[in-house]
This record gives structure tokens, sequence and C-alpha cells, in this order.
């Protein structure tokens, strides 16, 4: 429920958790709560599941370095991480829910190109059921479909099979944004090492519109020179054990026991999670048309006026007169011409945009 929430802490103080917009009062998924970035989703969130478990799973799930103050205002930011555990946890994510610590040097090689020694990536650890984290992907792709990431598709023009999230930690110090694909996971922080220096405005405190830009342009050239395969998808992968093995010889024996000869089903197969339609390669990286104007060219012809997007030209009947004789014209007098319909604008580069900049993350 999209509502004010009231948390008690200890000490008798109350910790409200607030939004850019007043609560609606109606029933919001968790779905769309994080999708549209709604902190009382998350906090309510919080406070069913507990923060101790919040943070041993950000533990497990890669921040292993920072440490967290397991209290309900960890849901939005209050404990400072560093960029690489934010990346490496929604590498995670994107890794079917195993955890791989990251290798920043794989190998070193001499003037020669002789490798002297090349460094293996570390065993990979679970972290998340895969079916958990495949419905969580599946969140995030919603994120940038049609949530607070939706300018990774409409401004930079990407259309492969990416997931993301946005965040903001209170009183705007820090934006974030993290981008997951199949074959590559990045992100950006903007900031100050001293949090008690803010980035001041509400608009620009929010991560879609900080952090969010050098992702997307980081992404886009990526695509662009064929680093990353536009096309690929993320895996699906059908969690097998003992358990399952198990349930699927009893269901068996059920069968055979009270079912007579029917011969015993297979279960049903687990919905698929919903996939974006790729199209083809060369349109990995294209900018949004314009949206075209109807009827405006009809419209124009038929007047002989150019309309304005919005305008309706409407026929009135002229009353009824006796017929007046039209002038005579000169041979050498011009006829009227028809004014041409306003050519498209280019597009134009966005008057906020941030240009990419290397910061640092917060220590730890």
């Amino acid at each position: 429920m999209d509502q004010p929430v009231e948390i008690e802490l200890a000490g008798g103080e109350v910790w409200r958790p607030t939004d850019e917009g007043r609560p609606s009062g109606r029933a919001m998924s968790l779905r769309d709560g994080l999708v549209y970035s709604r902190n009382t989703i998350t906090a309510q969130l919080m406070q069913q599941v507990g923060p101790p478990r919040v943070a041993r799973l950000a533990q497990a799930m890669g921040v292993r370095d920072s440490k967290l103050d397991a209290v309900p205002s960890l849901a939005l930011g209050t404990s400072p991480v560093t960029l690489k555990e934010m990346v490496a946890s929604y590498a995670t994510i994107a890794n079917a829910g195993e955890y791989i610590a990251p290798t920043m040097v794989t190998r070193i090689e001499d003037r020669d190109g002789k490798v002297l020694q090349e460094f293996q990536p570390a065993r990979a650890e679970r972290a998340l059921p895969a079916a958990t984290t495949q419905t969580l992907l599946d969140v995030m792709r919603d994120v940038i479909d049609r949530g607070t990431g939706a300018s990774i598709r409409s401004r930079f023009g990407i259309r492969a099979d990416v997931a993301g999230k946005t965040g903001t930690t209170q009183d705007n110090a820090d934006g974030w944004f993290i981008l997951m694909h199949p074959e590559l996971v990045a992100g950006a922080w903007v900031g100050f090492n001293d949090s008690r220096v803010t980035l001041r405005s509400d608009y620009w405190g929010q991560g879609a519109h900080s952090a969010l830009p050098i992702v997307g342009d980081f992404y886009q050239r990526s695509l662009r020179s064929r680093i990353i395969d536009g096309r690929a998808r993320f895996a699906e992968q059908e969690e097998s054990g003992a358990f399952s093995a198990l349930a699927t010889h009893v269901r068996g024996w059920f069968m055979r026991l009270f079912g007579g000869t029917q011969a015993p089903q297979a279960p049903a197969a687990r919905p698929a999670p919903r996939r974006p339609a790729l199209p083809s390669p060369e349109a990995d990286v294209a900018p949004q048309p314009p949206a075209p104007m109807a009827n405006a060219q009809d419209a124009s012809d038929a007047s002989g006026m150019a309309l304005d997007r919005g305008e309706v030209l409407i026929a009135t009947p002229e009353p009824a007169s006796t017929p007046v004789p039209a002038p005579a014209q000169s041979s050498d007098t011009a006829a009227p011409t028809r004014p041409a319909p306003p050519a498209a604008l280019p597009n134009q580069p966005h008057p906020h945009r941030q240009q990419p900049c290397q910061t640092l993350p917060t220590p730890g």
C-alpha cells in the first residue's frame, strides 16, 4: 500500500521515509514500488523482512568490505558502500544468483606480449536461488522499460536485453545507477567524499539525472563498437537438486498407486519471465524517431497553410451569395506560393545533460 510509513526506532525516535510526491493511498505491488523507486514501499518491505536479514543478504551478494548498520533506513542507503561493491552485487543478479569476486588484473604481459602471469577468476558462491534471481531480474527490466531508468531506451536508444536500478541516498547525498547486460555490468556513482556536501536539488540528487547519463553513454558506445553483443539475452536456468528429484519420484509413485494405468504427467513448466522483443542487430543502438504529425500534411495541402502540432482545420460552409467575377491578372503577376510545412527540428542535446566524469566512490 502506497501510504505514509512510521517506524519506531530504538530510543523512542520515529523514522518517516518520504518520496518526491505524496502517497497515493492506493494498493501498489512490490514490482511497481521498485520500478518507480517508492521509498514507502521499500521501507515496508524492510520492516517485514528485518534489517539483519537484509544486511546478511547484501554481504552475501557482494558488499564484503563496507560495514552495514542493521537499521530500517538501510533500505534508503544510510550505510556508505563503494561502487565496486555495488557493481559486484548486481553482477550476482546477472550471474543467476552466484557471486564471483571481481578480478582487477586478469594477466600480466611484458612489452613483447609474453604472458608473465595469468590470474583465474574466483570460485562462484551461491547467494540467491536461481528462480528468485530471475524474478528480480525481470522486475529490473521494468525499471528500464517503464520506470525511473526509462531514458536508457528513450534517450540513448539502447534496445538490448538490459535491466537496472536507479538510486538516491537520503538528503540527495549520492546518485547511483547500475545497468546489467548478459555480458557486462557497469555502474556510476555521483557524489562527494564528505557526505555533508550534497547535490542540493531534488533533480540532480536523483540517480536518473546524475549517474544514469554516464552509464547510458558508456553502454551506447560499447554496443556501437560491438564490444558487447546487442542480441545477447539473460539465460534462464531451472533449479535442480536432490529435493526436486525426490519430488518427481514421489509424484510418479503416487500416480502409479492411485492413478491406475494412467501415465504420470510431467510437472508444468514454470512460466518464463517476460522478454522484450529485440530488433535486428543494426538497430541495437538507434535514436528514437520523432512522433509523426497525424494528418498535418493532409490539412496543409487542403488549406494552403502549415498547421502546428495539435491544430485542427475545420471547414465552414460559406453563405450563399451572388457570384462575383474574379479580376483579371496580368501574366507577370506571380501566383501565391503555398507555405512549406515546418521542417523537423534536429534532436537537440538535453540542456542539463551532464558530461561523463570520473569520480571516486565513498570510502567504506
